[in-house]
């Protein structure tokens, strides 16, 4: 089960990379969070892929998810690790913390996604949602 949390975290920077926000998004659960810095909580799937594509908008270009511990107990995992971003000209790195569910299709979806850079962050939209 431990691979199938890893893999779902390989295919989000995959979609990312490949600029597709809605193949991203779809990696989440419905009612999921994302709670990026300098951005008010980002809640459903729908919000959530604006967001990633509001950062596609912006020139993200590459993403690097390296997991640091992942927990697995029952249908519930969560993932601890470090993310390297290139946005246009700059970059970023940081930590993240997601909570994973086994959904009813058997799928692991990110449910809770909190990321936090090294260095204050650059939002990807300006305004509040």
């Amino acid at each position: 089960m431990e691979d199938a949390v890893r893999r779902s975290s390989s295919e989000l920077t995959t979609a990312l990379v490949a600029q597709d926000a809605a193949a991203a998004a779809a990696l989440y659960a419905d009612d999921a969070m994302l709670l990026a810095p300098s951005a008010a909580l980002i809640a459903g799937r729908g919000d959530i892929a604006a967001y990633w594509q509001a950062g596609v908008a912006v020139g993200l270009v590459a993403i690097d998810l390296t997991p640091i511990d992942v927990r697995v107990v029952g249908t519930i995992a969560v993932e601890v690790g470090r993310y390297e971003l290139s946005v246009g000209d700059g970059g970023e790195t940081g930590k993240y913390c997601v909570l994973h569910r086994r959904c009813p299709d058997g799928v692991w979806r990110r449910t809770v996604d909190v990321f936090n850079p090294d260095a204050p962050a650059r939002p990807f939209a300006q305004e509040e949602r």
